[in-house]
């Protein structure tokens, strides 16, 4: 995985370069890769709103051949390819995206590390008052869970499983012992002016995740029948809640940097969903248009 996480991390420091904030650098992050993944996105689209269209017709093959699979069957693959449409197309984006999700998860949990052993070196070798936690919007330390719970300065329980990171001249074996011996003597001030009985953040974004992930889960995707065909429940239909349960369940444990860049890629999904839909709608209405005008000319 570190072939996909060294790339994604540098893409990331590169553009905190220029904004100096992190939160700010994985918005921006998150957007470019969705545009490099555009065109395969919209592939997908394309193939989804296709099969959509055919519902009717499958439906009706379904019907018609339904004591007869090997017909059904036949018949199905015969529309697919009348229709010039592969039901496999839309996989490819899905297939890409998630390993880059993994990757995301240890890339934010890398960052939060070394911010956290550079949190506890400034101030071990320049005091209480040189340290300043990262924030954004509501959330104080976006090394830290945006939920109500949640600490603005990690306690040591937080830290003391931190592991030395290969290549990385901060997150070393000498400077997390360092700060495994002496983290709660040298943070104790820091953690008495900064987790000063005010949560974290307000969990925005986890609830933000989870609303997203529901709204994606159930429209941006082919309705599933309600049940199958031995009468159990649809796992798709099942996995319409429990996706969104695990949106929030991640990013209300993990820390804001990850959960922000899931709602802004969950975001952007839907903003596009929406686009394409008005934009293939148009062509759609241009090509009818086109056909009936042809059509009256040749009367």
């Amino acid at each position: 995985m570190s072939f996909i996480i060294t790339p994604l991390r540098y893409v990331i420091d590169f553009i905190y370069g220029f904004t100096g904030n992190y939160a700010v650098a994985i918005i921006l992050f998150t957007l470019v890769v969705k545009l490099i993944l555009m065109p395969l996105d919209l592939k997908q689209r394309t193939a989804m709103r296709k099969m959509t269209d055919l519902n009717p017709k499958l439906e009706e093959i379904n019907r018609k051949y339904e004591k007869d699979p090997e017909k059904k069957n036949m018949k199905t693959m015969e529309l697919y390819k009348k229709e010039k449409v592969n039901p496999l197309s839309g996989c490819l984006p899905v297939l890409i995206q998630f390993p880059i999700l993994i990757a995301m998860f240890s890339v934010m949990r890398h960052i939060a590390d070394e911010q956290y052993v550079s949190m506890f070196l400034t101030v071990y070798q320049n005091g209480v008052d040189a340290f300043q936690p990262e924030s954004f919007l509501w959330i104080r330390n976006i090394w830290q869970p945006d939920n109500i719970t949640a600490s603005v300065i990690p306690l040591f329980q937080s830290v003391s499983a931190i592991r030395e990171i290969a290549g990385n001249p901060i997150v070393t074996a000498e400077n997390i012992a360092l700060m495994q011996a002496n983290y709660e003597t040298v943070m104790q001030p820091v953690i008495d002016k900064f987790n000063t009985g005010v949560a974290n953040g307000w969990a925005i974004l986890p609830i933000l995740a989870g609303a997203s992930q529901f709204f994606q889960s159930k429209y941006l995707t082919p309705a599933p029948a309600q049940t199958s065909q031995s009468g159990k429940p649809n796992t798709s239909k099942m996995m319409q809640y429990i996706f969104p349960l695990m949106s929030v369940f991640f990013c209300w444990s993990y820390n804001a940097g990850f959960a922000l860049y899931w709602v802004t890629s969950n975001l952007y999904a839907i903003a596009q969903y929406y686009i394409f839909n008005l934009v293939f709608d148009y062509k759609e209405k241009r090509k009818a248009l086109k056909t009936q005008t042809e059509g009256e000319a040749k009367k």
